[in-house]
This record gives C-alpha cells, structure tokens and sequence, in this order.
C-alpha cells in the first residue's frame, strides 16, 4: 500500500474533509478554533523568545520559522481548524457538496474561534512575567513587531496575506498526503518555514502578536520600554489592530483561494471517493 496520497487524492480528501468542517456543529467548530488559535499562539511566542537576541536577521528568521513550524504541526496532529487552512473548503464548494454559504459560515466562526484562543494565550503569557526575561530584549521586539504590522499600508498588507496563505494553504493540502504522523509533519514544515523567512503576514498569527504588543505598551509594567519611542508606542491602538487584520483576512483568503481553486480545476475528475475514504481516516 502506498504511503502517501498522489496530487488528484488529495484533492478529494480536501474535498472530503471540507464537507466534514463544513458540517461541524456551531460548538464543535468553535471549539477546534479555539485550540487552533491557541496553538499558533503559542508557537508565535515560542518563535519570539527563540530569536529576540539574534542580531542577524537571516538567522534570527530561520531560527524563528523553525520554532513557529510547531504551531501547524500541534494543529495538524492534535486537531484544530484554522482561518487560514479552512479556506480550502472551496474546494467542497466547486464540486457542489456544499453550499457557498456553508463555507462562510464555517469560516466566520473559526475566525472568532481563532481570536479568543489567542487572546486567552495573549492574557496567559501577559499574566506569566515571561516578557521580562532576556533584559526587556523579548518585550521590546514584541512591541516593535507589533508596531511594524500595524504600519504597513492596506495593499501591502494585503499582499503580505496572499503571499502567507500560499504557503500555509500548500502545506495543509501537503500534510493530507501523508497517512502516518511523520509524514505529516515533515511536510508541513518547509512551508511554514518558508512563510515566516519572508516575512508574511498570518492573520491568527497576529491576533497574538499585535494584541499582545498592545497590551504590553499600554501596561506600563516595563521599564524596557523607555528605549521604543513614544510615537512606537502611541501607534498601538484598537484601531491600528482592525488596520491591519482587515487587509490580512482579505490577503489570506485570496490566497488560500488561489490554491484550492487552481487544484479544483488541474483535478477536476472525481476518484472513488467512498473507497478513498475507507482507507483514511478523515481528521476532524
């Protein structure tokens, strides 16, 4: 038996676990955002601590992709759903097993299951003491980090997002070729590696680095913070979070479009479904 699924299986096991997703219950769904905002949360902060006193920034990247790749694997191993990775719902939607506004539906609760779970790890992580460690180095990153999002202009924010979800789509559609948890996360880790070298903009990312930014500059629980400028600070507001999540939701929904799409049009035969499905088990 073959160990991995060929490109035109994977395109029905999307679309099998689409219909799955899509037909999740209000709490079930919530529930698995939830953990999936946590995850990336978590992975987000871990990816910092890792990288805040690496100086060069080629390395300081690639140590922080590495780290960050543990999100996507807690995700894909343990169950969660994604804003990011739902988009591929399409797919079920093309081959009309659901309707359009069941994959909204879908995607507007993992959204708000994604953002609690975040800023219940935001809270966690502000309440833990953690950000002084590294001599206020990890809180002033995190400040600055923040910032840094909250000033990109709609256009390149948003192509930031199309860019990010290139990548994190691939790796999910790359994952459900694997039938074994090696498999899967191996192939999940480039990717996301990729995604975090380049700089990309990942909106569950962000509900954790730019409200934990905010919270951080607003606490006044960091003397740190007395070398980031007062007009850094001043830019950490309510509005500048809805500034830049609107332009990244948009960015990564067009780009996991863009790759379910495409893949629902090179794969357009169906293969027997019922026969693959036996063989798999499909993942919540």
């Amino acid at each position: 038996m073959d160990c991995y699924l060929s490109p035109e299986q994977i395109k029905e096991y999307t679309v099998e676990t689409g219909v799955k997703k899509a037909e999740n219950g209000l709490k079930k769904s919530f529930l698995l955002s939830f953990m999936g905002g946590m995850f990336i949360s978590l992975a987000a902060i871990g990816s910092l601590i890792a990288s805040c006193t690496i100086d060069n920034y080629s390395l300081s990247s690639l140590v922080a992709g590495i780290v960050f790749t543990a999100g996507l694997i807690m995700v894909v191993v343990a169950g969660a759903d994604l804003f990011t990775g739902n988009v591929l719902i399409v797919l079920a939607v093309l081959q009309k097993r659901i309707t359009a506004l069941k994959m909204a539906k879908n995607l507007a609760i993992t959204f708000l299951g994604n953002l609690a779970g975040a800023l219940f790890i935001v809270f966690l992580v502000q309440g833990s003491g953690i950000l002084s460690n590294a001599n206020g180095i990890l809180v002033q990153k995190l400040v600055l980090k923040a910032a840094h999002k909250i000033e990109y202009p709609f256009y390149q924010a948003f192509i930031l997002g199309i860019l990010c979800n290139l990548l994190v789509s691939l790796a999910v559609w790359m994952t459900y070729s694997s039938k074994d948890t090696g498999g899967k996360v191996l192939v999940c880790m480039f990717p996301i590696l990729l995604f975090i070298i380049g700089g990309y903009e990942h909106i569950v990312a962000n509900m954790y680095y730019i409200p934990a930014g905010v919270i951080a500059a607003m606490s006044g629980n960091y003397t740190s913070l007395s070398a980031v400028s007062s007009e850094i600070l001043s830019s950490l507001t309510l509005a500048g979070i809805v500034r830049n999540f609107i332009p990244v939701t948009l960015g990564n929904l067009v780009g996991g479009l863009v790759v379910g799409c495409t893949y629902a049009n090179i794969y357009k035969s169906k293969s027997n479904v019922g026969e693959l499905v036996s063989r798999i088990k499909i993942s919540a």
